[in-house]
Formats: C-alpha cells, structure tokens, sequence
C-alpha cells in the first residue's frame, strides 16, 4: 500500500477552503475573515466563517465591523425596494420592481417622517429631498434610521443583477431570495434570515429564542449552538462538548477568540473601532515575542493606509481625487517593495455615475499596474464590463436583458459567442476559436454532460445527495474511455475513487473529518490517472463555470 503525496494534492485541493484578508482599493476597506467552527457530518460543511470590515458601522453578533453569513438581513427601503445587508455588515444587494421606482417621490416620504421629529427649515428641506433622491444608498440609511417603510404587496417580485441574476418574493410569512445557482433564502417579517436551501434541498435553518440565535441545523442534522451575553453579543459557539469557540469584547470591540482547534487571536483598535492589530499569539510565555499584523488608517477618512504583515512586509495606500467631482471620481495608489528590494507602486482609478433611480455605480476603472494601463467601461443596468482597453488590445462584451455575457470580442481577433439553458439560465454552448462546447444539466441544474467539437466529452451522474457518483472521461474519436466510481463516507467527504480497469484510490479520514492519509495499491501511476481525468474535465467544464460538487 503506497501513500502518495504529488498527485494527491490536487485531489485534496478539492475537498479543502481557507480564510482571506484584502483591501478594497475602491473604498479603502480592509477585510479579514476567520473561520471558528467546522461542524463534522454528512453533507456540506456547517461552519461558521466571521468577517471584519473595517468601513462598516454595523454592530453585529460579533461587535463593531464583524459579520457573517448567516446575519444576512433583509431591510425595506421607502421607494418600493428592499436591501439586502449581505453578512450583516458586509456588502448591500438592492432589489427593486420591474416598473421605474420615484426616487423624488421616495425621497420626499423620508423627509416628511423626519420634519414630524425635527425642526427643519424650508432650505433644508429642498436641499435634502435633492439630495435623497439622487442617493438611493443615502435614502435606505435615512429611511433605516428614522424607521421610513414601505408597504409591498404580497406575491410582488423585486429584481436585482448586482450580484448575478437573482430576485425577491414577497411572501405571506416574509420574502424569499432566489439566486440563479438554485439557491434560495427565506426571511422572516422582520428581515431575519430563517432558511437557506440549495438546488439539491441541502437546508440550513435557524432557530431564534429572546430575538437571538439559538441554532444553526442542516438537513443532515449538523448543529451549531450560540451563547450570548446580555449585550447581545456572541461568547461561545459549539456542536460538541470538547469544541467551544469562545470570544471576548471590550465595550463595541471585539478583542479575543478562540476557536474550536484551539487557534487563539486578539484584537486592538483605535477609538473609532479600527482594527490596529491582530496578534497570533495573545497568551505569551514570558520573554516571547509578540507575534501580530499591524493596520493604520487615515486621520479623516479611515481609509486603510498602511499594513505591516507578520513578516514585517509594508503596503502603503494612498487615495486621491478630482478637485472638481471628488466624490465620483477618485483613485488609489499602492506602494510595496519589489522583487529587488526597491518600492513598485500601482495606481487605480475609480469613476461613479448615478441611475435615474439614484443608485450608484461604477463606470469607469483605469488601472496602471508595472508601468501597464488597463481602463475598463462598465454598464447602467447590472455594472458589468462592456469595453476594456489594456495597451493597443481592446475588448468588447454584450449581454443578454439577464445581464448574461454573450459575446465577447477582442481587436486581437479572439471572440467568444455563449449561449444559455433556459430552465437554469446556465451556459449550453459556447463557440470560440477552438471549436464549440456543449453543455447539458440535469432537472437540479447539475451538469450532466459536456462534449467539445475535439471529441473529448464527459458524462456525470450524481446521488440523491447532488454528488458526482460516477463520471466518465471519453474521446469520441479514439474510443477511449476513463470511468471514475465514487464512494462517500457518512460525512459526505469521498472515501474511494475507483477508476475501471485501473485501481483505487482511499481517501482516510480523522474524527473531525480532516484528512488523514490518501493510499492506492496503483501508487502514483493511479494518482496520475485519475489527476489526468479530473484535468480534463476541468479544461472542458471551465467555460461554463460549472462548480463541482464532491
């Protein structure tokens, strides 16, 4: 029995995820995530993944400027529209009805409930009215604070494509947001998310006592259990006994956690609840070094100007405008040591433009990166690209009225033609200078099959449970054929791969569902089969963007 190392790799990076930290160099926002419970058990994971976003004034589970997946809320606007708060303090979706909404009409009802609470002058009036009506974000905040609703009739749907092609039902219980991939999200009246259920009836559903979480359970009986304070923040999470994350908070901060592997962080800001510091090592032995990421902001703004990593490694941010539209037109330069030692910086520049509605968003991006400038133009309706110029090469792309790519075609001489299933809004074929692919989906929108116009084709048939079962790699013109078997665990991770004719392939596992070994009688001659297999179902998948689930 052979253990292998090479080629399995490539099989593990299937079945493994990690946590990120970045820069929004649009707003200045850092943004670091944490990921403190992964509950073991059949199916997909159940995990709690936490966000820090340091533009955000959210108060969350977790305190000031953290959020997560699952505070996902849904908020009404004044104008007929609601907004999604994605990770309650993470990104904003807005969905609105078909027919054109009256930002002035909007506007005007959140200035009448504010005049009836305070004291406002005839110029003050006029002068916000303008301003609310060509702001949307402002009016939802305005409308947010001063308890402004508006009243939509049950069985209305509201649309949005920021986010890819998704919509809003208003329901009798609340409302449901149905995303293109299958998934759905149910809310309760008061916006709380109640139910999240995917294409292949995979549901998480969570359970509210005294107006917090009290669990967090998926179909597979997989169960997350919070603990709050009496300030209504989060100070454990469990699914078994001998696994507790914990959290500690400092007035609104949030300024330790630990999480179920025993992984311990603390947290430092400044009075306006910036994150400073994280430190890797809050419980020090005596004489150890502390071992942290530092973060500065700027004096007026709290933009992210500087970030010291572990490694001592410094990127500096610095933002600027035009004099005459500073708030529509504005750019960000990036500063770091390059390879040899000496400090590269990076421009990115940011054009906004405002809807009839008043919703933002943006037209123009010209980047200069290594000396190369790129500048992309985007469109009104959903912010996608319709023109990138990078040097002499010029890109163009069209939609379809679902804000779908397609055609995309470059001075270059590359083109791309797509076309889209219309049960699931999925690619079902594409036509580019290499041939045409096809693709078919089953009743649940899985892929089914993919052929190109080389003769290599892929079969895949899934379990009850919406995993590959078995999939076959064939080339139509040779007559050649790989045929993968897969087995599942109870935790609904992959145990066996069996290739017909060649061998298998154990995938062992620990109690927390980690992987423990990967072995084959075959050795690396099977690993390298089945890697070859995966290689090309990837090649002839990637266009359609297809995300395989194993």
């Amino acid at each position: 029995m052979r253990f292998l190392k090479g080629n399995a790799i490539v099989l593990m990076a299937l079945l493994v995820g990690f946590a990120h930290a970045g820069v929004n160099l649009k707003n200045g926002n850092f943004y670091i995530s944490y990921t403190d419970i992964v509950v073991p058990g059949t199916g997909k994971s159940l995990e709690m993944t936490r966000t820090y976003n340091s533009k955000s004034t959210e108060k969350g589970w977790f305190a000031f400027g953290w959020g997560n997946v699952f505070e996902t809320k849904l908020v009404k606007s004044p104008d007929g529209c609601v907004v999604i708060h994605e990770h309650g303090a993470g990104g904003k979706t807005r969905f609105c009805p078909k027919n054109a909404v009256d930002p002035k009409k909007a506007a005007q009802k959140v200035v009448d409930v504010m005049r009836k609470k305070s004291t406002l002058s005839a110029k003050a009036v006029k002068d916000l009215t303008n301003k609310l009506a060509n702001n949307a974000e402002l009016r939802h905040a305005y409308a947010r604070k001063f308890g402004v609703k508006s009243d939509i009739a049950v069985g209305s749907t509201l649309y949005s494509n920021e986010r890819g092609i998704q919509q809003v039902k208003v329901l009798k219980t609340g409302f449901m947001r149905a995303s293109n991939d299958g998934k759905k999200e149910y809310f309760n009246k008061d916006g709380q998310l109640e139910k999240v259920v995917d294409k292949n009836n995979y549901t998480v559903e969570f359970t509210y006592k005294n107006k917090n979480l009290y669990s967090i359970k998926d179909s597979f009986a997989k169960q997350i259990y919070l603990e709050w304070n009496t300030d209504g923040r989060i100070v454990k999470m469990w699914s078994a006994k001998d696994k507790v994350a914990t959290f500690k908070y400092k007035g609104d901060d949030l300024v330790y956690s630990k999480d179920v592997a025993g992984n311990e962080y603390g947290y430092e800001y400044d009075s306006n609840h910036n994150l400073t510091k994280v430190i890797y090592n809050p419980n020090r032995k005596k004489g150890e070094k502390e071992d942290s990421m530092k973060l500065e902001y700027e004096d007026k703004t709290y933009f992210i100007s500087k970030i010291t990593d572990r490694n001592g490694d410094v990127t500096s941010y610095k933002y600027g405008s035009n004099p005459k539209d500073p708030k529509n037109h504005y750019w960000t330069e990036v500063t770091k040591n390059g390879f040899n030692n000496k400090p590269v910086t990076n421009k990115y520049e940011y054009e906004i433009k405002t809807r009839p509605d008043g919703s933002r968003y943006t037209y123009r991006i010209m980047t200069k990166i290594n000396g190369i400038k790129t500048e992309t133009i985007y469109s009104e309706c959903c912010g996608l690209p319709l023109k990138i110029a990078r040097g002499k090469v010029v890109t163009n792309f069209e939609y379809n009225d679902k804000g779908l790519l397609t055609k995309k075609t470059s001075t270059r001489g590359d083109y791309v033609e797509i076309a889209y299933d219309k049960v699931h809004n999925k690619i079902s074929r594409v036509k580019n200078k290499s041939g045409v692919t096809t693709f078919k989906y089953d009743k649940k929108g899985n892929l089914k099959q993919a052929q190109n116009s080389q003769g290599k084709a892929v079969l895949l048939i899934y379990n009850s449970k919406g995993k590959i079962q078995k999939m076959v790699d064939k080339d139509t013109k040779t007559k050649k054929r790989r045929v993968l078997a897969f087995k599942y665990n109870s935790l609904g991770k992959p145990v066996e791969i069996d290739m017909k004719g060649v061998g298998k392939i154990q995938v062992a596992y620990d109690n927390y569902g980690e992987i423990k070994r990967v072995e084959s009688k075959k050795g690396h001659k099977m690993a390298l089969q089945v890697t070859q297999a995966f290689q090309n179902l990837l090649a002839i998948v990637k266009p359609a963007g297809v995300n395989l689930n194993m």
